[in-house]
């Protein structure tokens, strides 16, 4: 279970991590990728609040990823990192979705419907991702104890 995760870990948190890195660096590009709201739909007061999360998700996303590797590699600390990684997930997700909630209820031109419903299933998927990584790696803490 722990390789598996572990790779998954690496994947997909990985994938995440690089499309906010492109939006930190270029992000005009992400928003031609696809990684951020399109500009002809969205206000710039989202544009800026998702410019700068995107600088801030370089510190804080990248546990997951580091988690998988250690994960990977058999390190004693990966249920550290692990745990820590998961609930930032978890945190994030959460904070993420109220905010556009919250844009939205206030009339801010937040994107297209099928762009939005993308963005809230990758919410929904991170909060899942947390709960599962902070479950196991509790859990192999507590084993340690």
């Amino acid at each position: 279970m722990q390789l598996i995760l572990g790779w998954l870990l690496i994947i997909f948190p990985g994938i995440l991590y690089v499309g906010q890195f492109i939006s930190s660096v270029n992000f005009p590009l992400a928003q031609q990728l696809g990684l951020q709201e399109n500009p002809k739909e969205t206000d710039q007061l989202l544009q800026r609040a998702e410019k700068y999360t995107a600088y801030w998700d370089l510190l804080t996303l990248i546990w997951m990823p580091l988690s998988g590797v250690l994960m990977v590699i058999n390190s004693s600390t990966w249920p550290l990192f692990a745990l820590i990684g998961g609930a930032i997930y978890l945190d994030a997700a959460g904070r993420e979705a109220v905010k556009i909630i919250s844009f939205k209820h206030e009339g801010v031109r937040i994107g297209a419907p099928n762009q939005y419903r993308l963005f809230f299933a990758t919410y929904f998927i991170m909060a899942i991702i947390g709960v599962v990584v902070v479950t196991y790696s509790a859990g192999e803490i507590w084993n340690v104890l």
